[in-house]
Formats: structure tokens, sequence, C-alpha cells
């Protein structure tokens, strides 16, 4: 459905928005300019999150899970991680740390704890860093 000739703070063009596509992409575009929603399937139980590509991670949990997240594969890539049902918690060991202090395992306690990371360069390596927490625990292992 196209918008024509929008022009807001945010936008100066023309706008439209794709259907959602069944492998879980959404994409908008803005005069060109594509922003594209990704759901990244939980890939369960001691697996590890893929890095390949920002994205949504909806974590399912059977019981007491873990997985792994790997450093990221480049600057400014997005990783939105949260709890989506609860039937134990999940822990996250992740192989850089995702803060000042060093933490490197989030915990996701509750159905709806979310954290948001971001990828940044600390001298010649990639690093996640927390954007936003919500009812995730942090940790250092």
């Amino acid at each position: 459905m196209p918008l024509a000739n929008v022009k807001s703070t945010w936008i100066n063009g023309n706008l439209t928005f794709a259907q959602k596509y069944a492998n879980g992409t959404a994409i908008i575009d803005m005069d060109g300019v594509s922003i594209q929603a990704n759901n990244i399937a939980d890939p369960g139980d001691a697996a590890a999150i893929p890095v390949t590509q920002s994205g949504t991670v909806a974590i399912v949990t059977g019981g007491a899970e873990t997985r792994t997240l790997a450093a990221p594969s480049y600057v400014g890539q997005e990783l939105l991680v949260y709890m989506k049902t609860d039937l134990g918690d999940c822990v996250i060991a992740i192989a850089t740390g995702i803060n000042q202090t060093g933490n490197n395992r989030i915990t996701l306690n509750d159905a709806g704890d979310t954290v948001l990371l971001r990828a940044i360069e600390s001298g010649a390596d990639l690093r996640w860093r927390v954007v936003a927490n919500d009812g995730a625990t942090l940790a250092t292992v």
C-alpha cells in the first residue's frame, strides 16, 4: 500500500508498506531505502543463535535451557532477544563482553524479558553492547 509524497520530520518522500513474508521478513520501503524486520528462528536448547544478520529472536523454553551467541558480524548489527514462552530460564552465553563491566551471560527469567544488542568495534574486535534491557539478568562467568 504506497503512500505518495509523505512529509514529516522523519520521512520526506514515498512510503510503501510490504506484506509480511512467509519466512517472517517484513519490509518497509522509503524512497528506495528499505528497512527490513527479520525474524530469526530460536535455535533451541544448547544451540547457537545465528549472527549473520540483524533481527529478532523469540526464545521459547521447555525447561531450563541455554543458547550461545558468537561475536557480531558487522558494526551496527542488532539483535532483539526476548522470552516468548517461559517454561524455564534461558541462559545465553555470549562470546564477547556485552557492557563495560564485562558481563557475558544473559538470563531470560520470565516471558517478556527483553534485551536489545548492537554491535560495536572495540579496537580490532567486534563486540555486542546492551542498548536496552527489560527484566533480563546480566552476569559474568
